[in-house]
């Protein structure tokens, strides 16, 4: 029986909320799975009991990894959060790489908690990477739709153009079109998003498009894979949405997360791509000034867990 590993995330916010939903969700069905628990043990069943969720009756859970805070809940960032945080991903990491899980599935932190802790990561994304020794890890948000791969994602704008080259785009592509046939697509339909307004206007606004993009473009298709573009970031992600691309590559992270957020937050799920590990998320934050109060939806948490069950063929 296969085993997913699932981070609680900061235990000020709706992490410990969701995850307990989720949990009750899959607890109803007979699975052929099972679940590792890993966080602030007495976070949640704060969630367990305000969502009115019988802890002990959580039989998808095979075994709780307590990380042990006193945990102040004033619903913001903080030092003990972003510490019962860091070691939850420590030790589920720990656990993939003793292949005592299959797949990892994390509930939101938040990066100024980490940052309060001493651990200056750009989130689970970078952390994870460091854990694993990968130096360039890539971020993919999926929903029914289409996906989106980032070339680049947690960093300023004006470093992510000085980071954009026509070898790093054409390595997202190659990463985001390999994991689309991993994942049953027989041929996938990419495109590109152009860097500057328009994709440039043929030069008038930029020069990136001619000098990395299309360039990057025209040597995936050599390589066989279906790609167009650039093209234009405002009708692009429309396009997709009414069938015509698989994946989208976007090239900084507001281009494509703002898209995506505002079509379908409660659906997308974040995927750790270019990575020798399965990990999926949700897609949002750590909500602090809704947690405990029984208003966080686990839907998005649900979708990231069967995600990552399709990802190890469950």
């Amino acid at each position: 029986m296969k085993t997913i590993g699932i981070t609680l995330g900061d235990p000020c916010g709706i992490g410990p909320e969701i995850s307990a939903k989720a949990l009750n969700f899959f607890s109803r069905k007979k699975l052929p799975f099972k679940f590792i628990v890993l966080g602030n043990k007495s976070s949640f069943l704060k969630a367990c009991d305000i969502s009115s969720i019988k802890s002990n009756h959580l039989s998808s859970i095979k075994e709780f990894i307590d990380i042990k805070a006193k945990i102040e809940y004033k619903n913001c960032s903080s030092k003990e959060g972003g510490e019962v945080s860091y070691q939850s991903i420590c030790k589920v990491s720990k656990l993939f790489k003793e292949k005592k899980i299959n797949a990892i599935v994390t509930a939101p932190i938040s990066k100024k908690s980490l940052h309060l802790a001493s651990y200056n990561f750009d989130g689970h994304t970078g952390l994870l990477g460091s854990l694993f020794n990968i130096k360039e890890p890539y971020l993919m948000l999926a929903n029914k739709k289409f996906s989106t791969l980032h070339v680049t994602c947690h960093m300023s704008l004006s470093d992510a153009i000085k980071t954009i080259s026509t070898e790093k785009v054409l390595e997202t592509i190659k990463i985001g079109h390999k994991h689309l046939l991993k994942f049953g697509k027989t041929n996938p339909r990419l495109a590109i998003c152009g860097l500057n307004p328009h994709a440039s206007e043929d030069g008038i606004f930029g020069t990136e498009e001619k000098k990395y993009l299309s360039p990057a473009v025209l040597k995936a298709k050599r390589l066989g894979i279906d790609i167009v573009g650039p093209i234009s970031p405002d009708i692009i992600f429309r396009d997709a949405n009414n069938g015509k691309y698989d994946l989208i590559i976007a090239n900084y992270h507001d281009q494509g997360h703002i898209p995506v957020k505002l079509l379908y937050f409660d659906q997308s799920v974040n995927v750790t791509l270019g990575v020798p590990f399965v990990r999926t998320s949700v897609d949002h934050g750590t909500a602090f000034d809704i947690a405990f109060k029984n208003s966080a939806r686990a839907k998005n948490m649900v979708a990231a867990i069967i995600y990552a069950l399709k990802m190890i063929k469950i």
